[in-house]
């Protein structure tokens, strides 16, 4: 069995909850249509005899209502050892001009113990504070509650900030992670930057590291203790008012364990 680490969903809470800070910055935009769908695949090539790790992936998010914006999520992942689909609910909701939170389910069903790349289930919730005056110094702070079946939870305790200026929008998150069997503490950090306007274009890239310690139950427990630091770049356009698309690099070193490349495209319908 690979089982993703509690780095992995750290670096999956912070691309959402980039994702949705961005939308919550555009949603009272008239020129933001009201319904989104995007489709996208993607692969990976492991190295140490680890294989192609290759799947598909949809969201669809609901734009309509300024103060809460749904988007549901598919993602399905196959590796050597099998494939397995996560299943996913995000929104946020805008509760005042200086106040809005960030929350979410998903599941991913076990049909394979060999193969458990998501968590069975996973909650998230992120809260912001927009700071007066001019409100384009954010801060945010969450939590996130994973359970991956007999392998074993954790939670993650989060804070960062964004801010905007004009075009640009930068993004810090410290990730504070407590991972079971075992109690493990661990903590990693992540610093994005993306540049563009919606409609035209988004170009970003996050780069982050930190240190992974868990208990791996299997027939012979083992404790894992690994440094690991990834990069991702991304780049969106939109080819009409509304069609475009979106492709994206990540690489992942996990000092002792692996080394990932992977890139992924997909295209986006917005009506």
């Amino acid at each position: 069995m690979l089982l993703s680490s509690a780095g992995r969903v750290c670096l999956v809470l912070v691309g959402v909850a980039s994702c949705l800070a961005q939308d919550a910055g555009n949603a009272g935009q008239s020129d933001v249509l009201p319904v989104r769908l995007e489709l996208g695949a993607y692969g990976s090539q492991v190295n140490r005899n680890l294989g192609t790790w290759r799947g598909l992936q949809g969201q669809l998010w609901i734009r309509s209502n300024p103060r809460f914006v749904p988007a549901l999520i598919f993602d399905t992942q196959t590796r050597p050892e099998g494939t397995q689909q996560n299943y996913g609910f995000l929104s946020y909701l805008n509760w005042s001009k200086s106040f809005y939170t960030v929350q979410g389910f998903s599941a991913a069903p076990q049909r394979n113990e060999r193969a458990i790349f998501f968590p069975k289930r996973r909650y998230d919730i992120k809260a912001y504070w927009k700071l007066p005056p001019t409100r384009n110094f954010v801060l945010g702070a969450g939590f996130t509650r994973f359970d991956y079946g007999g392998p074993g939870h954790g939670q993650i305790f989060n804070a960062g900030a964004l801010y905007y200026h004009r075009k640009l929008v930068v993004e810090g998150n410290l990730f504070v992670n407590r991972n079971q069997p075992g109690d493990f503490v661990s903590a990693a950090g992540t610093l994005a930057a993306q540049y563009g306007t919606e409609g035209n274009y988004w170009f970003g890239v996050t780069a982050g590291g930190g240190r992974e310690q868990y208990r791996f139950t299997n027939i012979t427990p083992a404790e894992i203790r690994l440094l690991s630091y990834s990069i991702n770049t991304f780049y969106r356009k939109w080819l009409s008012r509304h069609v475009g698309f979106v492709v994206s690099f990540d690489y992942q070193d996990k000092l002792t364990a692996y080394r990932r490349a992977g890139l992924s495209t997909g295209l986006f319908f917005e009506f």
